[in-house]
């Protein structure tokens, strides 16, 4: 397809931070981008134009960490996020409506309570969720992904009982003062005890969820995804959700496959380093090396502020996660690795450095996801190491205030995200909402590295602000380079591949408080329209 766009403000986020009027795309790729009666000179008799009508155009938005295949099984549950539930009762109150129309006997499963988000101010328990039902096996996952709440029924089938030890990496929640399981179990390892009983998904499930998802990252603007876990979860095959999305024309966008740690451990490293084409390629592997802040399981160096007997902890001795990380390293794997505590960042890139130093290499982008806890060393320790820091910025907004008076108590507080300060150190960071953890927003996740504004109103660490150039940056130039593709993705540029979008308003000049609200007029990938508004000109 041929398309051209005229009359807008064509922001290319080239390293000039060149401005044009409009731009030309053929077989999918960009052919030229200037005036308005430059780009018209291009029109022929199958080209589509776009009538910009003064908004802004950017380079299609990259979404460095998300997981968009589970995202879209999670719409398959009961909503047990907080809002709309503002108390475990509401939460019961959903999960019993859901019981009394599914067959006795059948799992009810719900996505993104938060404990710390509710009246009640702590997990829903295993009583708790009985008053929903018995006669059902119900799980919910924490926002964090990193625990789940399950009922006596399917604790139960799993053989969750008071002399069931706690797995390695995994902690099984107790009612105080006994070993009597409370239906809380934490990271995964506890997690599957139960979790791998609930029968796996369709595969008519699982593509509904998907195109729900999917359609949704178009809607916000994204054009190419990083999903950071792909693999088999939950009874999904994500590989062959997206190859069967391609085979069957149903995919919009990009992927950048990071693969589970334990699906190239399975299958004996089977899947090549960068292997794939400009839709779907393998991009590296992921690792997870402590769990989640809000769950008291991400690994800090000093004890929790609510709680000064935990430090939560580290999945993987340091030996072992050397030794995964050399593995990878010597084939060739760009490395991703989850780490929010910051005794979990130390971890992480001690295993890099002791990589690097037995098998030197100069360009890896080896990347810490969420980095949440990040002290002024870590960032001089990324830089020398050439670590690119992905941030998970939109904790400010949705845990800032908590983390301040639960979790890190209002020091430590103050290092929650530091994306100004590794800007500022040379560092080129990328941003992420790690759906379904938050809601699929690039924009939004621009404004809190922005604005950095709590939920309540505060501003949390004013030194780390970015600039709106900086932050969109991050998700569009720096995105791109975090995955090797800084010569066909990330910025609009002649020779590029044809991914855009088209804002209502202009980012650079709204106010920090409101870019999060800016809506896509269109998103385009290769030329394609993959989402646009009923009142865009299209000619």
């Amino acid at each position: 397809m041929n398309i051209i766009v005229t009359n807008g403000r064509v922001v290319t986020m080239d390293a000039t931070g060149s401005v044009a009027e409009a731009i030309a795309i053929r077989n999918g790729k960009i052919v030229d981008i200037g005036s308005t009666d430059e780009i018209k000179a291009y029109r022929r008799s199958d080209t589509t134009e776009f009538d910009a009508a003064g908004r802004t155009v950017l380079p299609g938005f990259i979404e460095p960490h998300n997981h968009m295949v589970l995202f879209g099984v999670s719409l398959l549950g009961v909503d047990a996020r907080t809002p709309p539930n503002r108390t475990i009762n509401d939460v019961i109150d959903r999960l019993r409506s859901r019981a009394s129309e599914t067959e006795e006997g059948q799992w009810i499963t719900g996505r993104g309570y938060d404990d710390t988000g509710l009246a009640d101010m702590r997990h829903p328990t295993r009583d708790d969720l009985d008053k929903a039902s018995t006669k059902h096996p119900i799980v919910i996952w924490h926002s964090s992904g990193h625990l789940l709440a399950a009922n006596t029924l399917a604790l139960s089938i799993g053989n969750v009982t008071a002399d069931t030890p706690d797995p390695a990496g995994g902690r099984i929640g107790r009612k105080p003062g006994t070993s009597d399981p409370d239906g809380v179990l934490y990271e995964g390892p506890a997690q599957v005890l139960v979790t791998q009983h609930i029968p796996a998904y369709t595969k008519q499930d699982v593509r509904d969820g998907f195109i729900r998802a999917q359609d949704e990252f178009s809607r916000q603007g994204v054009t190419t995804i990083h999903d950071a876990s792909v693999g088999r979860s939950r009874g999904v095959d994500m590989l062959d959700t997206y190859e069967s999305a391609r085979t069957d024309g149903l995919l919009k966008l990009r992927v950048n496959m990071f693969l589970q740690w334990q699906l190239l451990e399975e299958t004996d490293f089977g899947f090549e380093p960068g292997a794939g084409d400009d839709w779907i390629r393998v991009a590296g592997c992921k690792i997870v090396s402590d769990g989640s802040i809000q769950g008291l399981t991400g690994a800090l160096r000093e004890p929790y502020h609510c709680d000064k007997n935990e430090k939560g902890w580290l999945i993987y001795e340091q030996d072992e996660l050397n030794a995964m990380v050399l593995a990878l390293h010597r084939r060739g794997y760009q490395i991703a690795t989850h780490a929010n505590g910051d005794a979990a960042i130390d971890s992480i890139l001690d295993a890099y450095e002791n990589a690097l130093r037995i098998e030197p290499r100069s360009d890896h982008r080896y990347r810490i996801e969420h980095c949440q806890v990040c002290h002024p060393e870590h960032i001089q320790r990324m830089r020398r190491l050439g670590v690119i820091p992905d941030f998970f910025a939109n904790h400010v907004y949705y845990w800032g205030d908590r983390h301040r008076e639960r979790f890190l108590g209002p020091d430590r507080v103050n290092l929650l995200d530091p994306v100004g300060s590794s800007i500022r150190a040379g560092l080129l960071p990328i941003l992420h909402s790690d759906c379904p953890v938050t809601p699929v927003s690039p924009l939004f996740c621009i404004q809190s590295a922005v604005h950095r504004l709590t939920s309540s109103g505060e501003i949390l660490n004013a030194s780390e602000r970015v600039s709106v150039e900086d932050g969109v940056s991050t998700m569009t130039r720096n995105a791109a380079h975090a995955a090797f593709q800084e010569n066909s993705l990330g910025s609009l540029e002649a020779g590029k591949l044809g991914d855009f979008v088209i804002l209502e308003q202009d980012p650079f000049r709204v106010a920090p408080g409101e870019i999060g609200q800016i809506e896509v007029a269109a998103t385009v990938v290769g030329g394609q329209l993959m989402y646009g508004k009923d009142d865009l000109s299209i000619g």
